[in-house]
């Protein structure tokens, strides 16, 4: 996209102004330090306190194998601290989670991804992801032990490295007055066995794939947006990915998080656009570019959701999984999309 804001990346999100880089940058970042940000409201500095209760950051991976999704979240909102592991088998038709919050989940996340770890722990439940960016590969831990009618899981699983090495998708962009977010995603070959109430599930870097979403923000007091991303093959075996983002974002012709992958190559894309009834949302969506790079329709199959109103609080949302179909253009070139596998999610929130 020639009015794409592209820049190599800086050696820190924030300098020591509180000032943050925005941009859409080419590799990743060394230090995110999005924690450091001059946050203000009604034009006046927030104290560090309060600053840190606005702030929202979470580590999520989407694991695609050919006959399940699971879902891993580690999530800090500031005032609320949870974690999910969501399974859903796909032949049998069979979807379960696992969830933890409040004081008795212990959570860590990464201030960055080159050596660090994240982990959520409860009783019977921990799920750890080691990042080792240094080495392109990052590890996923699960330990959650059977409750009541929902079986245990268990893994150890590799993300990476891959060849040819992905391109990651690295983003900080404005998202209202006064404030900011930092996204890094990729797509990465999936290796490993998961164990899900003694079913063995073998992840293969041909046929598997694993989708990390890395994000730190302060958001808005009202906050949506709309997010849609795939992983697999094409009929060449090359990595096909792809990513979509309608956000608070009012500049997303120069910064946005739109982008296909071809093999380890990312294209950078326009505005993306979603067509769906919120009234049925599971019926199928259409997914597209502004710029007529991705033009696909989104089939669900299950999902996930949330419906809380606390007055001043709110979240609610929809994230879906299923099949898409379509057609992607990576370059010059034009990739047909058939029944590949993803998320859809639609979100609307006051923080």
């Amino acid at each position: 996209m020639s009015g794409l804001d592209l820049r190599a990346p800086p050696e820190r999100l924030v300098d020591e102004r509180g000032q943050v880089a925005f941009g859409v940058f080419t590799a990743p970042l060394r230090r995110a330090n999005l924690e450091e940000a001059r946050v203000t409201w009604g034009g006046l500095r927030l104290p560090r306190g309060l600053a840190r209760l606005r702030r929202k950051e979470w580590q999520h991976l989407a694991l695609i194998l050919p006959d399940a999704f699971v879902g891993v979240a580690l999530v800090d909102a500031g005032y609320l601290r949870t974690s999910w592991c969501h399974v859903f088998l796909r032949s049998a038709g069979q979807a379960f989670e696992h969830a933890r919050g409040g004081r008795r989940l212990a959570l860590t996340l990464s201030r960055d991804l080159w050596d660090e770890d994240c982990e959520g722990r409860a009783p019977g439940y921990r799920i750890q992801i080691a990042n080792r960016m240094t080495a392109g590969e990052h590890r996923l831990e699960l330990a959650i032990e059977e409750r009541g009618e929902l079986p245990a899981v268990r893994g150890e699983l590799r993300c990476g490295p891959s060849e040819p090495v992905v391109d990651p998708l690295v983003v900080s962009m404005p998202v209202g007055k006064g404030r900011f977010m930092y996204s890094h995603k990729v797509a990465l070959p999936l290796e490993g066995e998961l164990e899900v109430g003694g079913r063995r599930l073998r992840a293969r870097p041909a046929d598997s794939f694993a989708i990390l979403d890395v994000h730190k923000a302060y958001y808005p007091h009202h906050t949506f947006w709309r997010w849609a991303t795939l992983a697999g093959r094409d009929a060449a075996g090359r990595l096909i990915a792809l990513n979509l983002t309608v956000n608070p974002n009012r500049d997303d012709g120069r910064i946005n998080e739109n982008a296909v992958w071809c093999g380890g190559k990312i294209h950078h894309l326009g505005p993306a656009r979603f067509e769906l009834d919120r009234a049925r949302i599971r019926e199928p969506w259409r997914v597209a570019t502004e710029d007529g790079a991705v033009e696909l329709r989104f089939v669900p199959e299950g999902g996930r959701s949330q419906n809380l109103r606390l007055g001043l609080v709110r979240s609610v949302f929809q994230q879906l999984y299923g099949r898409f179909q379509g057609r992607l253009r990576c370059g010059d070139e034009v990739v047909e999309v058939a029944d590949l596998f993803g998320l859809c999610e639609d979100h609307d929130s006051l923080w």
